[in-house]
Formats: structure tokens, sequence, C-alpha cells
């Protein structure tokens, strides 16, 4: 039998792989402000919910209110 990852390094490792898809997702949107063919304010927004999902909830709430 193989041994088991413990649970606590799995998601060691899918919070680094989060916090790297995040930062390459913000510098393309940086990037995206100043290109007209990339579109900036929606990847630094995907960025963000990666980095705070919270912030995701609130702002669905203010803007969808039912």
């Amino acid at each position: 039998m193989k041994d088991k990852k413990p649970l606590w390094r799995e998601i060691q490792k899918f919070s680094g792989q989060k916090w790297y898809l995040a930062f390459i997702l913000l510098v393309l949107g940086l990037f995206g402000l100043v290109l007209p063919v990339i579109p900036g304010l929606l990847l630094i927004g995907l960025a963000v919910f990666l980095i705070k999902p919270e912030w995701y909830e609130k702002i669905k709430r203010r803007f969808n209110p039912g």
C-alpha cells in the first residue's frame, strides 16, 4: 500500500498553487489595463477572487440583493 500524504500537506500544496495562479492573473490583468487585447479588469477580478473569496460574496450581495 502506498503511504498517503497527510491532508494538511495537500492543502498547503493547493494553497501555494492558488497564490501562484492569482499572481499570474494579477500581472496579466495589469498588462491588460494597458493593452486593449487583454481583458484587464476581468483578470484582476479573478485574482482577487482567488485571494479573497469573501470579497466576492460582498460584491455579489451588493449587486444582487435578492
